[in-house]
């Protein structure tokens, strides 16, 4: 079964279905891939994840507004996953960004949780729309601190990957 990861990056929520022997195919621009130009497959789609970009949207730059063009830039990716979902219309799908601005323009997210919700580490509180089940969440008491809001360049870029324990659970709920 295919699965379209678009905006992938890392490919951390994919993992689980890459491990289950689904056929994962990553949409993204570190693979010289634009989410924007990506020319649908005639495949059948099983499901879509998506990832886009979260910097113009986050809470975390409030000392700095976005220009418009940024904004503009930043919803085209939002607006390209979307088109694709319409497009492939898969048998579920979701979107994917920390709890922030975005929910300006899609309004109510299906699933808000923090990571350590699904036994990870980290706080980030994240949203995810789409048509999708929910993964159950199955708290565990945090271990280490979060490294959410810190000012060290590894604690942030560790917040942006998706959280294995969310990825597992997602594939669960979503096989």
């Amino acid at each position: 079964m295919l699965i379209l990861y678009l905006c992938g990056g890392s490919g951390a929520w994919s993992q689980p279905y890459r491990e289950a022997g689904y056929c994962v195919e990553v949409v993204d621009l570190l693979r010289c891939r634009d989410v924007r130009l990506w020319q649908h497959t005639t495949a059948r789609v099983h499901g879509i994840l998506a990832a886009p970009a979260c910097t113009v949207f986050s809470y975390a730059r409030n000392r700095y507004e976005p220009t418009e063009a940024e904004y503009l830039q930043a919803l085209s990716l939002v607006d390209a996953c979307h088109r694709i979902v319409l497009a492939q219309k898969p048998d579920w799908w979701a979107l994917e960004n920390p709890r922030n601005k975005l929910r300006r323009y899609l309004g109510p997210a299906r699933l808000e949780f923090y990571q350590w919700e699904y036994g990870d580490h980290g706080h980030k509180p994240t949203c995810i729309w789409g048509e999708f089940v929910p993964p159950m969440k199955q708290p565990k008491p945090r271990t280490k601190p979060s490294t959410f809001g810190t000012q060290y360049e590894n604690a942030r870029l560790d917040d942006a990957i998706t959280p294995a324990g969310f990825a597992r659970a997602f594939f669960e709920a979503n096989p």
